[in-house]
């Protein structure tokens, strides 16, 4: 998957979206013909599916998904600034490289911001966390709500950093 991705950076320019710097596809990636791509929609789909089940959901409540999802690399230097994912209802990521930034550096993690950003000002000021740090781990999947807000901090380390992340947009 990882050269796959790589070859792909090689041969079409970046999409521009909260990347600063940094390649990303098209949202096509799902479509792409590689058995770990097919591999990868799997299991993207089982953690929507394990994730909506979860929900406290009335019982006759039925949800289908589409799945689109882009492939990223970011070298040093690189980020993506705060976003949200409209109109989707999970977004999520699986790592295929974190890079090599050492631990303590503190580089390259995804961060989840509180939704209420008063919060952080108003309630236990400085006993919660108004943020949530996520290191990456090659092979590791997040799945969060679309509406959560997050980013990725700057990444200074020599290997690329290489993440699919992916929107479910629920059918009506």
């Amino acid at each position: 998957l990882r050269e796959l991705i790589l070859a792909q950076e090689r041969a079409s320019p970046s999409a521009v979206k909260s990347n600063a710097g940094g390649w990303q596809s098209p949202t096509d990636v799902f479509h792409w013909s590689a058995p770990a791509i097919s591999t990868l929609r799997r299991l993207a789909g089982a953690a929507v599916e394990v994730a909506t089940s979860r929900l406290p959901l009335p019982p006759s409540f039925r949800a289908e998904f589409h799945l689109s999802g882009w492939a990223a690399v970011n070298r040093a230097g690189h980020y993506n600034t705060v976003h949200v994912h409209p109109l989707a209802t999970w977004s999520g990521v699986y790592y295929v490289d974190p890079g090599d930034e050492p631990p303590e550096a503190g580089g390259g993690l995804l961060e989840f911001t509180h939704p209420i950003t008063a919060a952080a000002m108003t309630f236990f000021p400085g006993a919660l966390p108004s943020a949530r740090l996520v290191r990456p781990v090659a092979g590791m999947i997040i799945l969060f709500p679309s509406y959560l807000q997050h980013s990725v901090r700057l990444y200074r380390g020599e290997r690329p950093r290489i993440s699919v992340p992916f929107n479910a947009h629920m059918r009506v």
